[in-house]
């Protein structure tokens, strides 16, 4: 169905877990020797890379999780991934059409210079096929457990499950208003009262609030509609993702001022270098 499909953004995000988990592989192994009951009850640990099986609605699900924080601060522009003809509502014939996506702002404080992101996770989504044993791939998904911080965005329209509350009052832009359920959507085609401002009135984002981080950001490439599990224990599943590239984030996800634009990202000054007396 899709013709071309821009994952730059995929494949960044890939490579950070793969450089991630390779220095882990490499780090040197220190001189094994046996510790004393005593001492093995005050040892704790967690391995950095957890495997998971699940099966749902007929799907089975493959998930690597990365139990490991990080944090992001950077700039991407002109982000179009899912390039094909969807006649109900091409838009910008992309399923994501963002023109500046940013992580972290350089206006507020320092802790908002970058975005906080836990335990990133990738998981592949299987169809059992015809023959015994044999399985199709009918996509995967990329996402996070927490997301914390100040995002800054210029999107034209986005494929997906958002609600993106106004911190300024009560209002909530939500994509089950949506006629369409959500494909191609600019924040529009719902009315005023269901949809009370649109996705280019947005400037600013800030994931998490003081209860803890957003945990339901994802972003996924499929054949067809797949019913996720949860990615975090405890919550809700999310909506049904449809075919095409899809984004989730619903979860304490909230609007700066509207139409206020997009906030700067840019890195700090850096003192000049010292120098010797006489130049040297």
């Amino acid at each position: 169905m899709m013709k071309s499909i821009r994952t730059a953004s995929f494949r960044s995000l890939l490579l950070c877990l793969t450089l991630l988990g390779s220095a882990a592989a490499q780090a040197q192994q220190s001189q094994m020797a046996p510790l004393p009951d005593a001492e093995l009850a005050r040892v704790w640990g967690q391995a950095m890379v957890a495997i998971s099986n699940t099966s749902l609605n007929g799907l089975d699900f493959s998930r690597l999780t990365l139990n490991a924080d990080l944090k992001l601060s950077a700039n991407f522009s002109n982000l179009r991934l899912g390039e094909y003809n969807y006649a109900a509502r091409n838009g910008s014939g992309a399923d994501i059409d963002i023109s500046r996506l940013q992580f972290g702002r350089s206006d507020l404080f320092e802790a908002q210079r970058t975005v906080a992101l836990s335990n990133p996770f990738f998981e592949l989504v299987y169809r059992p096929a015809s023959g015994a044993g044999e399985r199709e791939i009918v996509g995967m998904r990329l996402g996070f457990e927490g997301v914390s911080g100040a995002f800054g965005l210029s999107a034209k329209n986005i494929s997906g499950s958002l609600a993106i509350a106004d911190s300024q009052s009560a209002n909530v832009l939500d994509s089950r208003q949506d006629p369409l359920g959500g494909k191609r959507w600019d924040g529009g085609n719902c009315g005023a009262a269901a949809c009370p401002f649109s996705l280019a009135q947005i400037g600013s984002l800030q994931a998490g609030d003081a209860a803890g981080p957003s945990r339901d950001l994802f972003l996924a490439v499929l054949k067809s509609a797949v019913q996720f599990p949860a990615a975090v224990a405890g919550m809700a599943a999310p909506d049904p993702a449809q075919a095409g590239i899809w984004m989730n984030w619903r979860d304490k996800l909230s609007a700066g001022n509207l139409n206020a634009g997009l906030p700067p990202n840019l890195p700090p000054v850096l003192p000049p270098p010292m120098t010797k007396p006489g130049g040297g």
